[in-house]
């Protein structure tokens, strides 16, 4: 009984040391964009603050991006909208119409919590942090769980609380790290799987980007992994059908660790393949050094032809989307907003002025929001009340009037500053 003992206990202390690497930020290298298209901005008054949360000026305050951070994740009826960043907690949030304001209410926290507290108070090593979540119905029940980067949790609501159903902790078993998740079906199978996206560990023994985890019926299992032929991390990944073939594909980023200078970062699309069970991979772009990482893919319809478009942001000021022509990618818009804020995660697609037209927000420590005329696409509105290195931004209705919100935050701000979550809302009044 005693050597069983000892045993469980070594494995939970392994288990909790294998803390997830979150997004880390360094820059070195630079490499221009080959396209560039010139709009004028049109400062606009029209959007205002409809809420905000202060975090404090500590380092923990910083906000980290969810892919899909708004949605019914209680199955009320009404939706939700997650928060969470260095502090390790997720805020489940939810508007109040009678108070006019965004109230918790749900905390949740990662697999073996009070462990993690244990070793705080002995190390100091704080708990892990949700560095991505999504709202989806990842068990194939028609309902929607929760899913969060610390260990591939899945929390659903039960009785009248949201309980932790499942996770699957190989990728930090590996020594890797994970920094966003995406709930849908990448596999073309009818069910929703877990994309989990991040990498790390070594250059000689790298966990893959990709990591697939699809619910069993009682657990999440691995099925199936995509690996960065060098040595990288994705920090998000988008899945949609751009090349019109009426099946999923992941679009994704890929950063170099090897050499950010001298080696390729790379965007590709995955589209898997069924017989081989395997991703195929195509490349769309390729660019050089930490300055032009690329993050994210988001698919989604920016420009109205009912196909999906590739958008990509870099740690750079700058995005970058791509089209499918009928037979190969090209990119078809890219702009820069030179001395502003890293675009990274900060970017997102959907109707935010309620005029039938999606637009393109991109987060750099302003909002640019983009529409396209038919030829181009031009930014028709801007937001300067943000500040910072805007990784959050979101589009979806948080406040359940059938009207899309934006929700913005910063993971980085000047010293001295403190970090705020924004809401948005186009002709509040």
């Amino acid at each position: 009984m005693k050597i069983k003992k000892i045993i469980c206990y070594i494995l939970i202390m392994f288990l909790i040391c294998n803390v997830e690497l979150g997004t880390s930020i360094n820059q070195e290298g630079f490499i221009s964009s080959e396209v560039k298209v010139i709009s004028q901005p049109l400062n606009s008054n029209e959007y205002e603050i409809q809420w905000a949360q202060n975090y404090g000026s500590d380092w923990a305050g910083g906000r980290y991006q969810g892919p899909q951070p708004i949605g019914d994740c209680n199955n009320d009826g009404e939706n939700e909208i997650l928060f969470a960043g260095r502090d390790g907690c997720l805020q489940v949030m939810k508007w109040n119409k009678d108070s006019e304001q965004y109230e918790e209410i749900a905390r949740l926290h990662s697999p073996f919590h009070q462990f993690f507290l244990l070793r705080e108070r002995m190390i100091g090593t704080p708990p892990p942090n949700a560095g991505g979540f999504a709202i989806g119905d990842i068990t194939g029940d028609g309902e929607n769980e929760i899913a969060a980067t610390w260990y591939g949790a899945v929390y659903k609501y039960l009785e009248g609380e949201f309980k932790l159903i499942g996770f699957n902790s190989w990728i930090f078993r590996n020594g890797g790290g994970n920094g966003d998740c995406l709930i849908g079906d990448c596999n073309n199978d009818g069910e929703n799987e877990l994309i989990m996206s991040g990498g790390g560990g070594s250059p000689l023994d790298s966990v893959p980007e990709i990591v697939i985890l699809k619910w069993n019926g009682w657990k999440l299992e691995k099925i199936a992994t995509y690996d960065f032929p060098a040595y990288g991390y994705a920090y998000m990944a988008g899945l949609g059908d751009p090349d019109n073939d009426g099946e999923n594909e992941i679009t994704v980023g890929f950063t170099n660790y090897e050499n950010r200078i001298n080696e390729y970062n790379k965007i590709m699309v995955l589209d898997w393949d069924e017989a081989n069970a395997e991703f195929v991979a195509t490349e769309l772009s390729k660019t050089k050094g930490w300055n032009e990482a690329p993050f994210g893919g988001w698919c989604a319809d920016s420009d109205g032809d009912n196909i999906d478009e590739i958008h990509v942001g870099y740690v750079d000021p700058r995005i970058s989307i791509f089209d499918w022509n009928g037979e190969e990618y090209e990119m078809s818009f890219d702009k820069e907003w030179p001395g502003e804020g890293m675009l990274i995660e900060g970017l997102n697609v959907g109707d935010v002025d309620d005029d039938g037209i999606a637009e393109v927000c991109a987060g750099t420590d302003i909002v640019h929001i983009l529409q396209w005329n038919g030829n181009t696409y031009i930014e028709e509105s801007l937001i300067t009340d943000s500040y910072g290195d805007l990784a959050v931004l979101n589009v979806g209705d948080c406040d359940n009037d059938g009207k899309n919100e934006i929700s913005v935050a910063p993971v980085f701000v000047d010293n001295g500053m403190d970090y705020y979550q924004w809401i948005f809302k186009y002709d509040l009044d």
